[in-house]
């Protein structure tokens, strides 16, 4: 047996999420559910209103309203800005940004490694969202704000280098206070010199801290990167009117200038609908599920096209763009996995176009014949944990055989799976995956820690039960 597949079941905080399997039939009529805003949107959403110039309110409609979100507003706060959530509105959540508040200020968490904190500039806490922090450090160096940018134990073994080294080329005086190249950061001056950088990695966040510091700063900038990813920064700066031009694995920047609206809306986030999909795929009872307003940025969409080129039933229909230049419209679903072939990832722009649903994509491999590849994967071993080990982990305590090969994972599918107790490692995409697949299988499954899923889709259990699951939380532990 492989050594990966060891493992003991680990200590969680969060609360455990009971599946039982099968689905509630009601009737013939289409499936349909609806999923939170975009967590990555709403993000470049809340950096928008921050923006120099930008409305002394911004709105932003059907946000995400998350525990990745979330952990970015004390920050603003701290730097000034009111914001105020309402999670009852029609139509998803809304976020209001006032500019002109008295500062918030953050209690600082301890590092050992740190001597001589800065006491004179604002200490923002971004918790375990490496979204808020990255994002964060590139507008600070866009606006020249002096600000000390901080997370939790986890996420300050997370690499900042990616994004702080392309900064400093660019003037920014950007400084480690504890282990070289993470968090905490010190951001004292601004980016300053135009020119060309060189990004090291694929990541999406280290690209839009860059576009965004050379936008924010009027800044004639080149970013070169190595892999098309998701390109969420740039659609908002450019329906903002920046000056913005994507070429082959290349951003230019032309350092002009752009209007942020008073509204933002965010469409419905890919990623959270892979979950009731691959539900309604693994059921494979012959109904339709129809999932409406859900974004279909071509930069997202891998985990439905990956499913689509082995022989899944998935359209995209009512399709139109949003104020912040984004593709929305319809998902929908027919059918199941019958005759659907392996699974294959087997290059890096395909790979970050569904690089949050890794373990959801290797859970539903495991469900079919034959051996899937989900390749190009490395950067996953830098996620909230290493989401190599802990997916194929995660498989063995289904009965899956999941291994971690170079810089990926191979799913031998046909083992026989079975219901049981299985980790989430306190891994919001490790729950949701685990909770999906169970809906599948006979008998209950218990997802321990499961109930870590409001990191991103705080209504998970609400959507899934939308479309026939059945799961609640339990909270006996």
């Amino acid at each position: 047996m492989p050594e990966v597949q060891e493992f003991a079941m680990p200590a969680t905080t969060s609360a455990n999420l009971a599946v039982d399997g099968g689905r509630v039939v009601r009737g013939g009529a289409p499936f349909t559910a609806r999923v939170p805003g975009d967590k990555s949107v709403t993000h470049r959403a809340l950096l928008a209103a921050m923006l120099p110039g930008a409305p002394d309110t911004v709105t932003i409609r059907n946000a995400n309203l998350g525990g990745a979100v979330r952990a970015l507003l004390p920050a603003m706060r701290a730097l000034g800005l009111a914001v105020e959530t309402d999670g009852t509105a029609a139509g998803g959540g809304v976020l209001t940004v006032r500019r002109g508040a008295a500062p918030v200020p953050q209690p600082r968490r301890e590092h050992h490694g740190v001597t001589g904190w800065p006491q004179d500039v604002p200490y923002l806490q971004t918790e375990g969202s490496s979204a808020a922090a990255r994002l964060l450090v590139g507008l600070l160096a866009g606006t020249g704000t002096r600000a000390v940018v901080d997370g939790d134990e986890v996420l300050r073994h997370r690499p900042m280098e990616w994004l702080v080294e392309p900064l400093v080329a660019l003037g920014a005086d950007i400084r480690h206070l504890g282990d070289p190249g993470r968090l905490p950061v010190l951001v004292e001056s601004p980016v300053h010199r135009p020119g060309t950088v060189d990004l090291k990695v694929g990541s999406a966040q280290a690209r839009s801290a860059v576009v965004l510091a050379a936008v924010a700063a009027r800044l004639p900038v080149t970013v070169r990167h190595p892999v098309r990813s998701r390109d969420h920064t740039e659609r908002m700066l450019a329906a903002f009117g920046a000056g913005l031009t994507e070429l082959e694995r290349t951003v230019v920047c032309d350092g002009g200038g752009y209007t942020v609206p008073p509204v933002i809306d965010v469409p419905g986030d890919p990623s959270l609908a892979a979950y009731p999909l691959a539900a309604h795929l693994l059921w494979g009872d012959g109904s339709e599920l129809r999932l409406p307003d859900v974004g279909l940025n071509l930069t997202r969409l891998g985990f439905f096209d990956v499913l689509r080129t082995a022989g899944a039933d998935i359209a995209y229909a009512d399709r139109r763009l949003t104020s912040g230049g984004e593709p929305v419209g319809t998902i929908v679903a027919r059918g199941g996995l019958d005759g659907v072939t392996a699974l294959d990832v087997d290059e890096p722009a395909l790979l970050h176009a569904l690089i949050d649903e890794v373990p959801l994509l290797a859970m539903v491999a495991a469900a079919l014949p034959g051996t899937s590849r989900i390749g190009c994967a490395a950067e996953l071993r830098f996620k909230e944990t290493d989401r190599l080990a802990t997916t194929a982990r995660l498989g063995a305590a289904f009965g899956a055989r999941v291994d971690v090969v170079d810089d990926g994972l191979l799913v031998r599918g046909g083992a026989p799976l079975t219901a049981g107790p299985v980790p989430a490692h306190e891994d919001h995409r490790l729950a949701m995956a685990a909770a999906t697949l169970a809906v599948s299988l006979p008998g209950r499954t218990t997802v321990l820690g499961g109930g870590c899923h409001r990191t991103s889709f705080p209504d998970f259990a609400d959507v899934q039960r939308a479309v026939g699951a059945r799961i609640h939380e339990d909270t006996e532990r």
